[in-house]
């Protein structure tokens, strides 16, 4: 397939953006004045923004606590029930779609009056577990649905877990069993996890996630990805497969440059490729994200479509 200017431009622009990221940041280290009119734009939106999240951390907390409490007998005294959990405001304009907004969020609720094995997980990205371990939300099929499971985490070694899970995701009931088995040799870190799921209308199903990990550096690591997943409903395989180079700039500054591909054999492939940049956005739970992207889709002839998300993330919890 020939690209054409405005695809060559694409690619130039994410082979480019983080050579200048990197510039820019050795630039901001030797400047040691803010203007007045900064600090005070800065102090404005960090009071707003802690207080914010002060206010959500506590009705979380509290829900965690009351949930766990319903566990156990009254009177017992055990750990306190955490939660911790973000949300991301996203915007994601491309070529095809100027408006695309991308907002999610995620709560974790452990309760530890069982011996720490069970969790409530609510979100409302179904697609969370088909994703490779670096690639970002842009170019998914998301939706608006909240979804919620229950997981039993049965055994917790350190390189073998097995958990299960039972929940409601696109409204559809599911259960589902996981083993996640890693070995570490050298600078190579390996990790395969197969799992079994039944769903309520789709039928049976199952996925089969794997990781390689290299480390370069310090703070750079290399990442080879392969996913696969069949539902009985559907008449193919999912597949995704993807190469990704994470680098850790410093300790408010990082990115990961990636490309791969998605396909499901029934004229929805795609190829994407992106530079997301993340750093520190004036607390140390509150970040920026700028991803600038391109993907190419067979329902469009493969014609690129160039694009940025950019995304506000705060996180919360202990």
């Amino acid at each position: 397939m020939l690209l054409n200017s405005c695809s060559r431009l694409s690619i130039l622009t994410l082979l480019v953006v983080p050579f200048l990221s990197q510039a820019s940041n050795s630039a901001s280290k030797e400047k040691s004045a803010k203007p007045p009119l900064t600090l005070e734009v800065k102090k404005t939106v960090t009071d707003s923004a802690t207080f914010l999240q002060s206010q959500l951390n506590t009705h979380m907390q509290n829900s965690a606590q009351w949930l766990d409490q319903l566990l156990i007998s009254e009177g017992s005294e055990k750990t306190r029930a955490t939660a911790k959990g973000y949300v991301s405001l996203g915007f994601a304009p491309r070529a095809r779609d100027l408006s695309d907004f991308d907002n999610q969020f995620k709560v974790s609720l452990d309760l530890p009056n069982l011996e720490n094995k069970l969790s409530v997980i609510i979100d409302n990205d179904e697609a969370e577990e088909d994703r490779l371990p670096f690639q970002s939300s842009s170019g998914q099929d998301l939706d608006n649905h909240v979804n919620a499971a229950l997981n039993w985490y049965m055994l917790q070694k350190q390189r073998l877990n097995i958990e299960h899970r039972i929940g409601v995701s696109r409204s559809n009931l599911y259960a589902q069993s996981r083993l996640k088995y890693q070995q570490k040799i050298d600078k190579w870190r390996f990790t395969v996890s197969p799992s079994i799921e039944y769903y309520l209308e789709d039928g049976w199903g199952a996925r089969v996630n794997t990781r390689l990990d290299r480390q370069i550096e310090s703070d750079q690591t290399l990442n080879f990805a392969f996913n696969t997943r069949y539902v009985e409903s559907e008449p193919t395989n999912r597949v995704s497969l993807g190469i990704f180079h994470s680098h850790t700039y410093n300790n408010d500054q990082a990115g990961v440059t990636g490309v791969w591909l998605k396909d499901s054999f029934s004229g929805e492939r795609s190829y994407y490729a992106s530079y997301r940049w993340r750093t520190r956005f004036f607390e140390h739970w509150l970040f920026f994200e700028a991803e600038p992207f391109v993907e190419f889709r067979e329902r469009y002839d493969f014609d690129d479509e160039p694009g940025i998300a950019l995304r506000l993330i705060a996180y919360y919890g202990v």
